[in-house]
């Protein structure tokens, strides 16, 4: 961000201040391209995480929310379907029933990893499955250097509908744990 400074020590009365501040530290240009540059990210983001859920037009209505199993034998609109989703798009074949371990509902998540023989830790990667310990899960598009988490999921905020939200090691909402399928 530019530090504004003005250009004397002069009283700063209304004919004393200059017409427009002086930018330091960098041009006008280097702020714009800076700019442009987020809102490039910004936008690149929004459109990697977009919604491919197999199951995402009958999400959040009509059928989000009515105990409708499923492919992967989970709940429609659910948090664990869309997690199912997610890691069978990326090549695991998961369902309720992965590596004869009932998984089900996503509070016995990391019960049914350790039984599985699934690794799990504190330490998110891109595909990891994030577990809250209330009984969510969600999938982990991105991590950035500082341990800040994106996640896509569902019925989380929004019942039986997709959302993204990006989560800081220490804050509240933050994953209990990461299992790393």
């Amino acid at each position: 961000m530019p530090i504004l400074m003005e250009t004397s020590a002069r009283p700063t009365s209304a004919q004393n201040r200059p017409k427009r501040p002086i930018v330091t530290g960098g041009s006008r240009a280097k702020a714009i391209c800076l700019g442009t540059l987020s809102l490039a990210v910004g936008i690149a983001n929004s459109l990697a995480l977009t919604d491919t859920y197999d199951y995402r037009g009958v999400c959040p209505t009509p059928d989000g929310g009515k105990r409708i199993l499923d492919k992967w034998n989970e709940w429609i609109c659910e948090c664990t379907s869309y997690a199912a989703d997610r890691l069978n798009d990326r090549g695991v074949p998961f369902t309720a029933r992965y590596k004869n371990v009932l998984w089900k509902n996503a509070g016995s998540w990391i019960n049914a990893a350790t039984l599985a023989g699934v690794p799990y830790n504190k330490t998110p990667r891109r595909g990891d499955v994030a577990w809250f310990a209330y009984g969510h899960v969600a999938y982990v598009e991105a991590v950035d250097s500082y341990g800040d988490v994106t996640i896509s999921e569902y019925n989380a905020g929004h019942p039986h509908d997709y959302s993204t939200r990006t989560i800081s090691p220490g804050s509240a909402g933050y994953p209990s744990y990461f299992i790393h399928f």
